[in-house]
């Protein structure tokens, strides 16, 4: 393992504190488990714990949102992005998105939480960065918060040190009871827009149950999103007063695509090439994080077997549109050139697959 390198205000009313404290008394007994199932199909038929969100906005100026870019051993695994609670901690949360925009210290160096890395990640727990190595010069946060550690993506800080500011934090994976009373929780991640896999489940896939991650999760880049992006993650209708947000399931939140092998068949019959290979990609990238997590497990071997069953029905779509663009718009057409690429991962995760078993 490589050495750590250096590297969203809205008033709030006491109405919604209230809120805030009736949502976290109703998820009593939510154990927010992390992870998802292992098949669609259970995916659908398994009870999902509730994951609430902040209960109402009474102002049109919404929480600020940051965002890392996150990698995991060097490949690009996207963007997370986070709402901080500025209304309930604004220091925890103004000292977050200082260091995720770029905050200039009284020695003028500018640090942030690019290229730090989550050096912690203990399954269905949380996971932990945040090692800078300079000077932050930040205020303390705040001792106490009214939120709990009660189900996974929420953002949290240590509270105990009140004459100085540590920049480490976590993203919890699930419950973490543990936490309580030792720490604050200051913001929440958000849905992963037009991703097919959130990447959230690429970090979950390399957790151990020591903490020391299998491969390197590395943050390469840091910011802040400008208000109308904000709008857009967090939904119009959160920018309107006296609206809730919507409750959602964790699966939701955080849950794969919900294209299915039936639609790649669809899509192959009726020779939609560029469906086909849409479809693909993100079944492609699903199998490639469920081959991650069956290493870990003990049924590794069966699953390891599953997951090669749908790699070949995969892998026929993607022979068919190779062969069909290269037939009728020349072998070097875009449409040829992804299948062929998206056939090499492929037969890169064939192989790994066959090695478990």
């Amino acid at each position: 393992m490589k050495r750590r390198v250096n590297n969203l205000a809205s008033t709030t009313t006491t109405k919604k504190r209230r809120d805030w404290k009736e949502a976290e008394e109703e998820d009593v007994g939510d154990t927010g488990t992390g992870p998802l199932p292992d098949s669609d199909e259970e995916a659908k038929t398994e009870a999902k714990p509730e994951v609430k969100t902040a209960a109402k906005v009474t102002t049109g100026v919404p929480n600020p949102v940051v965002w890392f870019d996150v990698s995991v051993a060097d490949k690009p695994r996207g963007r997370l992005h986070f709402e901080l609670f500025r209304d309930l901690l604004p220091v925890a949360s103004e000292n977050f998105r200082k260091l995720c925009a770029g905050h200039v210290n009284d020695s003028g160096e500018k640090v942030s939480y690019a290229k730090t890395f989550l050096d912690l990640v203990h399954t269905k727990t949380f996971a932990t960065g945040g090692d800078i190595d300079a000077s932050v010069q930040l205020e303390a946060i705040e001792q106490s918060g009214p939120l709990r550690h009660a189900k996974a993506g929420l953002l949290t800080m240590a509270s105990g040190n009140v004459s100085s500011f540590d920049p480490r934090f976590q993203i919890t994976l699930g419950a973490a009871p543990n936490l309580d009373g030792k720490q604050v929780v200051f913001g929440q991640l958000l849905a992963s827009p037009g991703a097919a896999l959130h990447p959230l489940h690429w970090i979950e896939a390399v957790s151990t149950s020591t903490g020391t991650p299998r491969e390197e999760v590395q943050i390469e880049a840091c910011g802040e999103c400008t208000t109308e992006e904000c709008q857009v993650l967090l939904g119009a209708m959160v920018m309107a007063a006296q609206v809730d947000r919507t409750s959602e399931s964790q699966a939701d939140r955080y849950g794969r695509t919900g294209h299915t092998h039936g639609e790649l068949e669809d899509a192959v019959t009726n020779e939609n090439l560029s469906q086909v290979l849409e479809l693909t990609e993100d079944l492609l990238g699903h199998l490639e994080w469920a081959s991650k997590r069956t290493m870990s497990d003990s049924e590794r071997d069966r699953k390891a077997g599953q997951l090669e069953v749908k790699l070949k029905s995969l892998m026929g779509a993607l022979r068919k549109v190779a062969f069909k663009a290269g037939e009728f718009n020349g072998f070097e057409n875009k449409l040829a050139l992804d299948s062929k690429g998206q056939l090499g991962r492929a037969k890169d995760l064939e192989e790994s697959l066959l090695r478990v078993y």
